[in-house]
């Protein structure tokens, strides 16, 4: 399941092997007997890891595949659906929103990708297991969809509150090109912070396989330190602007006279859409955070599973990390 592949124990038999007698509940006969042999340390109780690794593979097929699927097809066709109407809309609209609607059909089309991106994890998972190359590709997927979202979240920000606070600098200075060439940016920016983060993130757990030497005192722990670092600055800087945005136009709401109430009305506007924003992206993004807080503090442990090769000895003798593990990865899944 993790690292490389090792050979597996010979002499299967049909009989419960000693060590398995007390739980004979979770014990699979034919399948079971090759993890009698394993090196258990002493007072590790065998019937815990079995009933773990059991747990493991029923958690994995269901909470890792079956669930993060069925999520990813409704918001796959939800997304696709919502940007075909934005691509309608976006032909009959007047300037001024066509500029919102850009940064809009972006982050459509940023999760339309994702869900796609998530489709190629699941199928290299179910080829060659957990790996080096499945787990770049996961993390590859979850960094670029929260940077893409994160940097179109603080663009689409800026654009609301200049289009109310600055009307008429925004509507002769910011042009619909500025816009596209900002939507590109991000997408290139992203993709590129995506390709770093996968391939040191991958690393952080895959150490042996890995493409570049990385020890965890020197370099995994303060590599793992600098990656929740960063995203938890992003986070901290879409809230923190969302925050000012929305105070600066409850100002600007409240010395506007009664001859400006069409100036008041786009401002409560574009004070609702900024408050939805803000609580759509906290509650989405608020659990990437969680699990990487949560990897970084159970690293040591984590990193583990992926140094050595892979055997069913290991998967046996590990069976209660991999919970912890797929738990979060369930969890990254099914928020992506």
């Amino acid at each position: 399941m993790y690292g490389e592949q090792c050979s597996s124990i010979d002499g299967v038999s049909d009989e419960i092997p000693p060590i398995f007698v007390n739980c004979s509940k979770y014990f699979i006969t034919g399948k079971d007997e090759i993890y009698a042999d394993c090196p258990i340390k002493n007072g590790t109780d065998p019937c815990y890891l079995l009933k773990e690794l059991h747990r493991s593979d029923s958690f994995s097929d269901y909470f890792l595949a079956i669930l993060p699927i069925i999520f990813s097809i409704v918001a796959f066709i939800f997304n696709i659906c919502y940007l075909i109407a934005q691509i309608k809309c976006f032909r009959f609209e007047t300037m001024g929103f066509k500029k919102r609607e850009a940064f809009l059909m972006s982050r459509s089309l940023s999760i339309i990708v994702a869900n796609l991106l998530f489709y190629v994890v699941i199928i290299v998972w179910k080829v060659n297991g957990f790996n080096y190359t499945s787990a770049m590709i996961f993390i590859l997927v979850g960094s670029s969809t929260f940077m893409s979202v994160t940097g179109t979240y603080i663009t689409l920000t800026i654009v609301l509150y200049l289009a109310v606070a600055h009307h008429i600098s925004y509507m002769t200075t910011v042009t619909l090109k500025h816009c596209w060439l900002l939507i590109a940016l991000i997408w290139f920016l992203s993709t590129v912070s995506s390709v770093f983060v996968a391939l040191f993130g991958a690393t952080l757990f895959y150490p042996d396989s890995a493409p570049i030497s990385c020890s965890f005192e020197s370099c995994q722990r303060p590599l793992a330190i600098s990656i929740v670092v960063t995203l938890s600055i992003c986070y901290g800087t879409v809230i923190g602007l969302y925050i000012a945005m929305m105070t600066r136009l409850h100002r600007l709401v409240r010395k506007s006279s009664l001859v400006q109430a069409r100036s008041n009305s786009n401002s409560m506007i574009a004070m609702r859409r900024l408050s939805l924003n803000m609580i759509t992206f906290a509650v989405g993004s608020i659990p990437i955070l969680v699990v990487c807080i949560v990897a970084l503090a159970n690293l040591r442990e984590l990193s583990s599973l992926g140094e050595g090769c892979k055997s069913p000895c290991k998967a046996f003798l590990y069976s209660y990390l991999f919970i912890d593990v797929e738990m979060l990865a369930s969890i990254a899944a099914i928020v992506w």
